[in-house]
């Protein structure tokens, strides 16, 4: 039973945040869509964590600073894939709109983004919470993952799906426009796990972290807006017509 109430807590702050975000679609996507993005969110996690062991392993056997070794670690090795693979997930959504789309409009997206992010962010913290027995502890961490490390998944992700959106509305810039989305979005995400690993030592840390999350909800709040006034210019299935 502590088992299966482990599985609830892991999963039932996705599923909140995923119902919340699902609301700002003014033209929501068919369920079907919605669950196949979030299930290969979720899958994401299997390539996510032999990558991150292999990548981790390598970079602390390298004869540089701990400082280095940190920023390497935490931006690539885990942040840097993470972000790859969770944006891998809507890539293959990507396909199908370039046949039979339901992507109609930019901020849909951002939406694929976040769904994607959820499902990712799903099992993570299901394999999180596992481990631990006391069931008080248990719902502690459920909540503060709630509250930061899946809105952390969600947020970089909206970030990538934004630069993924402007990208479809300017063709040529495409490339450039992806990789400053994942680019900023792995900084970011790689910044905030390293201060969150400091906290454990110095609470003073967690302003930082604190600081990634609200300039995150800030700016996307910003950019969702702007994607939402542009769907009347930048009509995705015109574009791909």
């Amino acid at each position: 039973m502590s088992y299966l109430l482990y599985i609830l807590f892991g999963f039932i702050p996705s599923i909140a945040w995923l119902l919340f975000y699902l609301k700002a679609d003014v033209h929501p996507e068919p369920k079907k869509e919605i669950l196949a993005v979030f299930l290969f969110g979720a899958l994401a996690t299997i390539p996510a964590i032999i990558l991150e062991v292999v990548l981790v392993d390598l970079f602390n056997e390298l004869p540089l600073s701990p400082l280095a070794t940190a920023l390497l670690v935490n931006v690539i090795g885990v942040a840097l894939i993470e972000e790859l693979v969770k944006y891998g997930a809507v890539w293959l959504k990507e396909q199908e709109l370039n046949q039979n789309s339901q992507l109609d409009e930019p901020v849909d997206l951002v939406i694929y983004m976040i769904v994607s992010a959820l499902g990712f962010a799903a099992i993570e913290n299901l394999l999180f919470l596992l481990p631990i027995i006391q069931m008080n502890l248990a719902i502690m961490t459920s909540l503060f993952r709630a509250l930061s490390a899946i809105l952390l998944h969600t947020l970089c992700s909206g970030t990538i799906g934004y630069y993924l959106a402007l990208s479809f509305c300017d063709p040529k810039r495409k490339k450039r426009l992806i990789f400053k989305g994942i680019l900023i979005a792995s900084s970011l995400h790689g910044l905030y796990n390293l201060f969150i690993i400091k906290s454990e030592s110095n609470v003073a840390y967690l302003y930082i972290p604190l600081l990634i999350l609200t300039g995150l909800a800030v700016f996307l709040y910003r950019d969702f807006k702007k994607l939402k006034k542009m769907g009347s210019v930048c009509k995705i299935k015109e574009i791909l017509a």
